[in-house]
């Protein structure tokens, strides 16, 4: 059996090839019409690597097309994004160091996947607490761009406490992220 979480909605499949130690390393499958949010890794470098198909990803404003034998290298806090894949594509990621970032893309996937969290190509996403709980869990891995790290970490910790209050958790076992 294969370790892999999948989303309908943005158009994403997951396997992971190597969770723990130092580096995470996974297949992503992308759909026609796949996106995923202009975000942020703090200290993690993401590296794509083009297995088949073509693929755009727009890394700080800047239109870098993947195929297969392309590498294209994100250092950490480096805003992309990549939105409507005009073809399925199938990539190599490795983000280093790992970190939890398998976690959470088991919890926020896992979610949208249930209709759980809405998390549109724009706008906000629904729940908005149960989003900053996540956010905060995953404030290492992961943070919105155009927003700065010191600010938005105080925000992200103050809506997660209203939104823990409310009932929303940042453990997820039945996705694999405790």
């Amino acid at each position: 059996m294969e370790d892999e979480v999948e989303d309908p909605r943005s158009g994403q499949r997951l396997v992971f090839r190597r969770v723990g130690g130092d580096v995470l390393e996974l297949d992503l499958f992308i759909s026609p019409g796949a996106f995923v949010r202009e975000h942020v890794h703090p200290s993690q470098e993401e590296r794509f690597s083009g297995v088949a198909g073509a693929f755009v990803l727009d890394v700080d404003g800047s239109m870098h097309t993947i195929r297969p034998g392309d590498t294209v290298v994100i250092p950490p806090r480096t805003p992309h994004s990549f939105e409507a894949a005009a073809e399925a594509a199938h990539l190599l990621v490795t983000v280093h160091p790992a970190l939890q970032l398998d976690g959470y893309f088991r919890v926020f996937l896992g979610l949208s996947r249930a209709g759980r969290l809405r998390i549109p190509a724009r706008g906000m996403p629904r729940p908005l607490l149960l989003f900053a709980v996540l956010m905060h869990r995953y404030r290492r891995e992961i943070a919105v761009s155009g927003v700065p790290l010191w600010l938005q970490r105080p925000l992200w910790w103050l809506l997660a406490r209203v939104g823990r209050l409310r009932g929303h958790r940042a453990a997820y076992p039945e996705y694999g992220a405790p």
